[in-house]
């Protein structure tokens, strides 16, 4: 619309010019070297623009002439760049894909074609170097990335991985400092310096960014509560260790106060309550966490924290088992724990009685052991081998067990060994192999470990 108005209007003054002209009519007379030249108004005009318009276009056709190298060499960088970044392109995308060879020959070319550019060419120079396992270039290369405040980012996040591969955990500890304040939001650089914090047992600086972390969405709430409590139980153990057992015992309340359903939190505070002969303050503890999470390993402290009328009362002690039972009747840890006690004390028909309610429940291979425990109780010879054969075949009981290995654990640790991973280590039920021979086995060490993780 813009360029239609604007030709109108050159057509407009154009014929305004040429009106202007018509209505005054005149002669141009020139006198030079002997020569008379008469000639229209009209004429010499449209010969002055004809001449002015020549001019013009030779000037253009000169400049163009005059340009052609300048332009030449414009075309010639040009396609320089265009092969450069298709050579970072290739590199980037072997060092993606390990091909060592292939990255370090299109690194070679996009620093000989792409000279002046310190981003990318030096990244995929460093990471090839890396990738080769030449680890003096790609230290250079990333320290060079440094010095420029548009690339200093990349330059530090390959640094961190280089002083992580080579296992020094301080110099990864600093560039990551560097790198939060950098970037104090970025949920790479969280995560990174979370874990180097882990590394380092720097619980106190990893409480910190965890709780960045979790403000800025790098972390989920269900993620950063879990890591939180194991953190206050790992601080907690370190207080109790160096013998200030106060400062221990308030992190493991605000730890249980948390998460209660987080057995590992709730047993060290129980325990340490029994430990300070303080049994009844372990009780509302152990009352809190069975409601919403029973576990095997509490029976023991639930035992030691009976009062001592119960347990000089073979009845008492019966009803404070029962209490257990009250709290979740719809969990097999709790008919369980009750019918132990009740074999503990050779009442045969209660016994029975929670171990036919706890199979209602869950089949399991405690449950089936505590049957042939009751079957050899009262000589039934032939019921004891069949409830060991339907235990070897139940389903497994949940163990402590590292969501990333799949290793089993005795117990529960904030530090998953030998490979060192956080608060990885759950209650939960194995994964079990496809075939059946290796279910066989894998079921025939379960019947071993089991009874010591319980």
């Amino acid at each position: 619309m813009i360029r239609a108005l604007f030709f109108v209007a050159k057509v407009a003054l154009l014929v305004a010019a040429a009106v202007w002209v018509a209505n005054r009519p005149g002669a141009v007379e020139i006198h030079w070297l002997g020569y008379d030249i008469r000639a229209q108004i009209g004429l010499v005009l449209l010969a002055l623009f004809f001449a002015i318009a020549a001019i013009v276009l030779m000037y253009r056709v000169l400049w163009e002439v005059l340009a052609m190298p300048k332009y030449w060499r414009r075309y010639r960088a040009q396609r320089k760049r265009d092969k450069g970044y298709r050579a970072l392109t290739l590199g980037l995308t072997a060092v993606a894909a390990g091909d060592v060879k292939l990255a370090g020959y299109q690194a070679f070319r996009a620093r000989r074609l792409l000279p002046q550019d310190m981003g990318l060419p030096m990244l995929l120079e460093a990471q090839a170097a890396r990738l080769k396992g030449d680890d003096a270039t790609a230290h250079e290369a990333f320290g060079r990335l440094l010095e420029n405040k548009d690339t200093a980012f990349l330059g530090l996040r390959g640094l961190l991985l280089t002083a992580l591969d080579s296992g020094d955990t301080q110099l990864a500890g600093n560039l990551a400092q560097r790198a939060l304040a950098l970037h104090p939001r970025q949920p790479w650089v969280l995560h990174m310096s979370y874990d180097i914090a882990l590394r380092q047992r720097h619980w106190d600086e990893a409480q910190k960014i965890l709780a960045r972390a979790e403000r800025s969405g790098a972390v989920e709430p269900v993620r950063a509560l879990s890591d939180r409590t194991a953190l206050l139980l790992q601080q907690a153990e370190d207080d109790y260790q160096a013998g200030h057992t106060g400062a221990a015992l308030a992190k493991l309340k605000k730890a249980h106060s948390l998460n209660p359903s987080f057995v590992p939190a709730a047993l060290r505070l129980a325990q340490l309550h029994i430990e300070q002969s303080h049994p009844r303050q372990a009780v509302p503890v152990l009352e809190r966490t069975w409601k919403e999470n029973p576990h095997p390993e509490m029976v023991a402290l639930w035992r030691e924290a009976m009062p001592r009328k119960a347990a000089n009362d073979g009845s008492e002690r019966m009803r404070w088992f029962e209490r257990l039972v009250a709290l979740r009747p719809d969990s097999v840890e709790s008919q369980i724990a009750a019918a132990g006690e009740a074999l503990d004390q050779k009442l045969w028909g209660p016994a029975r009685q929670y171990l036919d309610q706890g199979e209602s429940i869950r089949q399991s291979t405690r449950l089936y052991r505590l049957r042939a425990r009751l079957a050899q109780a009262q000589n039934r010879l032939e019921e004891t081998g069949l409830m060991l054969r339907k235990g070897a075949d139940a389903p497994p009981d949940k163990l402590w067990i590292c969501t990333q290995t799949g290793r089993i654990y005795d117990h529960w640790a904030p530090v998953a060994m030998p490979h060192g991973s956080f608060n990885t280590i759950v209650w939960d039920y194995p994964r079990l192999p496809a075939s059946d021979g290796a279910l066989a086995a894998d079921r025939t060490e379960l019947l071993i470990t089991a009874p010591a993780a319980a």
